[in-house]
C-alpha cells in the first residue's frame, strides 16, 4: 500500500478512535491496548443518589452534582460528551465538589481528571448519566489513584530509583514492583499531599519491571511506570511530561506528535518517545494511543 494511502487511512482510523474515546462507554479505555497504563480507572463511587427538586419531580432545577477527593490544591476538571465543561480546585484535604446546572438529557458523558500543583494529570474517569427534568443527580465519593513519576527509566544495577508524586494528606500508600523480581513498599504522603521514596533496588535483576502506587486497601491503581534495570542510568522523560507520544514534552498530543507517529509508522528504530507501547514498531496500536491522550 502507497504511503499516502496509509497515512490517509491512519488519520481517518484515528479521527475514529477520538470519537470512540468520547462516546458514552461506561469505561474510557482502549480495549485492543493491553498496557495497564491506559486501562486503569482511577476513581472509586460510594454513592449515586437521585434527588427531585420537588414533591413531583417537576421542578424547575435539574443538574449534576460531582464530590469527592483528588490532591490538595488539584485542579479538577469536568467534560460533557467530550466538550469542556467546568474546573473547581480542591481544597487543603483535596475534597472538591462540582455543581452543575443542566438540562434533560437521556444520555450524557462526563470525563474528569485531576491536575496535582507539579501539572501531572491523574488517569481519566467516565461517568455515563442521565439527566431527569426536575432532579438533580448526586455522585460521591470519587477518589483519584495518586499521581506518579520517576526520575529515570532505566536504572543501574544495584543503584536507586526516585519515586514522587501526589496523593490526599496524611494518607497510606502502597507501591508496587512486578517483574522479573516482585516487592511492595509502604509509606504515607505528607500534610501537602506530596510522597517521596528513593527505592533501593538491590537484588532486583536486570530486566523490565512496572512500577505504581495506590492507596490502602484500594484496588484501583495509578498510572503504571515501565522501567529497566539495565547497565546505565537514564534519566527519565516522565520529569518533564507523563503523557505517551508527547515527544516535544509540551504536555499536548495533537497535530504534531500525530505528524511526528506518521513519519515512523511502519520504519524500524522508532524513538522511544513516539513507540508508546514499546514494541519497537509505530502501527495502529500506538496511533490508538495518541487517541486516547489527545489533546487538539
Amino acid at each position: 500500500m502507497p504511503l499516502m494511502y496509509k497515512i490517509n487511512y491512519i488519520i481517518k482510523f484515528t479521527a475514529f478512535l477520538l470519537l470512540v474515546t468520547f462516546s458514552a462507554r461506561p469505561v474510557l479505555a482502549l480495549d485492543m491496548v493491553s498496557q495497564p497504563e491506559n486501562v486503569t480507572v482511577s476513581a472509586t463511587v460510594t454513592s449515586i443518589s437521585i434527588i427531585p427538586t420537588d414533591e413531583g419531580g417537576g421542578g424547575v432545577l435539574t443538574g449534576v452534582v460531582f464530590s469527592g477527593y483528588a490532591y490538595p490544591h488539584a485542579i479538577v476538571h469536568i467534560w460533557k460528551n467530550g466538550t469542556p465543561k467546568t474546573t473547581t480546585v480542591a481544597d487543603n484535604n483535596g475534597y472538591f465538589s462540582i455543581n452543575l446546572n443542566e438540562i434533560y438529557s437521556p444520555s450524557a458523558l462526563y470525563t474528569l481528571y485531576a491536575i496535582d500543583k507539579d501539572n501531572r494529570r491523574s488517569l481519566l474517569i467516565n461517568h455515563p448519566v442521565v439527566i431527569k427534568s426536575g432532579y438533580i443527580t448526586q455522585i460521591s465519593g470519587i477518589r483519584f489513584a495518586p499521581t506518579i513519576i520517576t526520575d529515570k527509566t532505566e536504572v543501574k544495577e544495584g543503584d536507586y530509583l526516585d519515586v514522587s508524586g501526589y496523593a490526599l494528606p496524611n494518607t497510606p500508600i502502597n507501591l508496587t514492583i512486578k517483574g522479573l523480581v516482585s516487592q511492595s513498599f509502604h509509606l504515607t504522603s505528607k500534610v501537602d499531599g506530596t510522597y517521596q521514596i528513593p527505592l533501593p533496588l538491590i537484588g532486583f535483576k536486570k530486566g523490565s519491571y512496572d512500577l505504581f502506587v495506590n492507596y490502602e486497601k484500594d484496588k484501583r491503581i495509578s498510572k503504571v511506570i515501565q522501567f529497566t534495570i539495565g547497565n546505565v542510568n537514564i534519566l527519565s522523560t516522565e520529569m518533564t511530561t507523563n503523557i505517551p507520544g508527547d515527544c516535544n514534552a509540551d504536555e499536548l498530543i495533537n497535530i504534531v506528535d500525530f505528524s511526528i507517529a506518521a513519519f515512523w509508522y511502519g520504519k524500524i528504530n522508532p524513538p522511544k518517545c513516539i513507540d508508546t507501547n514499546h514494541d519497537n514498531s509505530i502501527n495502529l496500536v500506538d496511533f490508538s494511543i495518541l487517541a486516547f491522550y489527545w489533546t487538539g
